[in-house]
């Protein structure tokens, strides 16, 4: 079994159901998981959706509700209920050497009307993971909701299925390994079951054995492999594993090819991961969990993306088209010292004309998890301040628009800082987290941004900063013309966040690592 700490159903008849996030029910207006009723992120709706906002001037926010604790889930909206993930309630014996380290996390069950706290669960971690971290902490996962159940799960190591009324029906502790133990891998269900990575049991003879030690960040091949593993999402039993191992810095792709649900994961990455061999895979979602292909040797931070045909990623300097059939590389577009950059001159207060931006060379090409792909574009933030990117898959121009850092607002005045910022992660208990100084900065780079989301053809990039980007997908050009706003998540060095948005019955959902925000028109 996963875990000795095992709850059983109490007083409750389930009846089976299909989890398919396939299923039509699912796409008017809600958001189950991270991924959106899509699952790629995008949202397609007969509503209209806000993208210009304030909160820092209380501009079209429908309403605002402090969180119990810091966290960075993203949020599940279904109806009238919404769910995310926060630290339990922390103090100052949480801080250590290396800063703030928790594993204890609860999943919280709020009004969307009012934002009022309706129940919350607790989540018991069994591993600390540094809180606020710079690319993940014990709250990552965003909770999946099916208008029935939700399911939480805590990366220090829990994972526990409630009615969306608060009744718990089973809970399952699994062991977290220490390297990188904070996974990018956000669960999912499919076909009846919750999909999550984690290691084989202990008691699996095909476990990799550890000889590595506690916390070796390093060791190249010392660790147990990480798998993704299928629990059936009614009982949390375990009904299957991907053999081909996935690396912590994946965070797994979903897709349908010849009609059948596929998932896009990776080995690889910085610290050298011990899965092996490097390279990118694709598995189809069915009993057997079948391994499609496999194309070795790409370098990447977990950057994979799939539409209808293809599959995409990002190595050290190119952008890689594969065919989603066979894995095969369809084309590489070099995007490192490549493109036209429209920058803004401060001076004179205006854009200039677009410049070449072979100058353009941060040592990360983007900022890790932010590409999505719109039609015949890709975009993402690039791995340099300011700078957001648009690769044109038909023509293979690459091309750079330059963005604000962060909104300044003076005596009730809206203004843009292109270079400076302040930065802070204000909790909402008012504890101050301790830790990596990385964690407080500009939100470009060597950091694990929100993925954005895509509703109508608006794409909302968010940076740690609270700075929110909202561009025009569909402009024929990516210039200024592109940038339909700029707003915020709250003052400058009071607001922090490394959440993904959320779209539903018109309206946005985010948080920070202080409050939980409605954006659209009051009622």
């Amino acid at each position: 079994m996963v875990s000795p700490i095992r709850v059983a159903f109490v007083g409750l008849i389930v009846t089976a159901a299909s989890f398919s996030l396939d299923s039509a029910t699912l796409a008017q207006d809600r958001w189950p998981d991270v991924r959106g009723p899509e699952r790629n992120y995008h949202l397609t709706s007969s509503s209209a959706y806000p993208t210009k906002w304030s909160v820092a001037t209380d501009k079209n926010i429908r309403w605002r509700m402090p969180l119990p604790e810091t966290g960075h889930s993203g949020i599940a909206a279904w109806g009238d209920r919404l769910f995310l993930t926060c630290f339990r309630k922390l103090d100052e014996a949480d801080n250590g050497p290396q800063g703030t380290w928790v594993s204890q996390t609860r999943g919280y069950c709020l009004d969307s009307n009012t934002g009022k706290i309706l129940w919350f669960c607790d989540l018991p971690g069994q591993r600390p993971n540094q809180v606020n971290g710079t690319f993940t902490d014990s709250t990552t996962p965003t909770p999946i909701t099916d208008g029935k159940h939700v399911w939480f799960v805590s990366a220090g190591g829990f994972m526990a299925c409630h009615t969306v009324d608060g009744q718990r029906v089973w809970a399952n502790g699994f062991e977290v390994r220490t390297k990188h133990s904070a996974k990018q891998f956000q669960p999912f269900l499919h076909d009846g079951n919750l999909y999550y990575t984690m290691m084989r049991d202990a008691d699996d003879p095909l476990r990799r054995p550890q000889t590595a030690t506690d916390y070796d960040k390093n060791s190249k091949s010392g660790w147990p492999w990480m798998h993704v593993r299928r629990f059936d999402a009614l009982t949390g039993d375990p009904t299957g594993i991907i053999p081909d191992g996935i690396s912590v810095h994946s965070k797994g792709a979903l897709g349908l090819l010849r009609g059948e649900t596929v998932l896009l994961h990776a080995k690889g990455g910085s610290h050298s991961p011990p899965e092996k061999p490097y390279g990118i895979s694709l598995t189809r979602l069915d009993d057997q969990q079948t391994l499609l292909w496999e194309q070795p040797g790409l370098s990447f931070e977990g950057t994979h993306f799939i539409d209808a045909k293809h599959a995409y990623c990002f190595d050290k300097d190119d952008f890689v088209v594969l065919d989603l059939a066979t894995g095969e590389t369809v084309k590489r577009i070099r995007v490192r010292g490549a493109g036209r950059l429209t920058a803004y001159d401060e001076t004179a207060g205006r854009y200039q004309s677009a410049v070449d931006a072979s100058n353009l060379k941060p040592k990360n090409l983007q900022t890790h998890r932010t590409n999505i792909g719109v039609g015949r574009y890709h975009f993402f933030m690039s791995g340099q301040p300011g700078i957001l990117g648009r690769i044109d898959l038909q023509t293979d121009e690459v091309s750079y628009l330059q963005v604000p850092i962060q909104v300044v607002v003076e005596n009730g005045t809206r203004k843009f800082s292109w270079t400076d910022f302040q930065a802070g992660d204000d909790t909402g208990s008012g504890f101050k987290v301790e830790g990596d100084r990385r964690r407080l900065g500009h939100g470009f780079g060597h950091i694990s941004a929100a993925t954005p989301i895509v509703v109508n053809n608006h794409i909302y990039f968010s940076t740690v900063l609270g700075t929110t980007y909202v561009i025009d997908a569909s402009h024929e050009e990516f210039d200024e013309h592109s940038l339909v706003a700029v707003n915020d998540l709250g003052p400058p060095g009071e607001t922090w966040t490394l959440a993904p948005f959320s779209a539903a019955g018109g309206h946005l959902y985010q948080r920070t690592a202080k409050e939980i925000i409605c954006i659209g028109d009051r009622p």
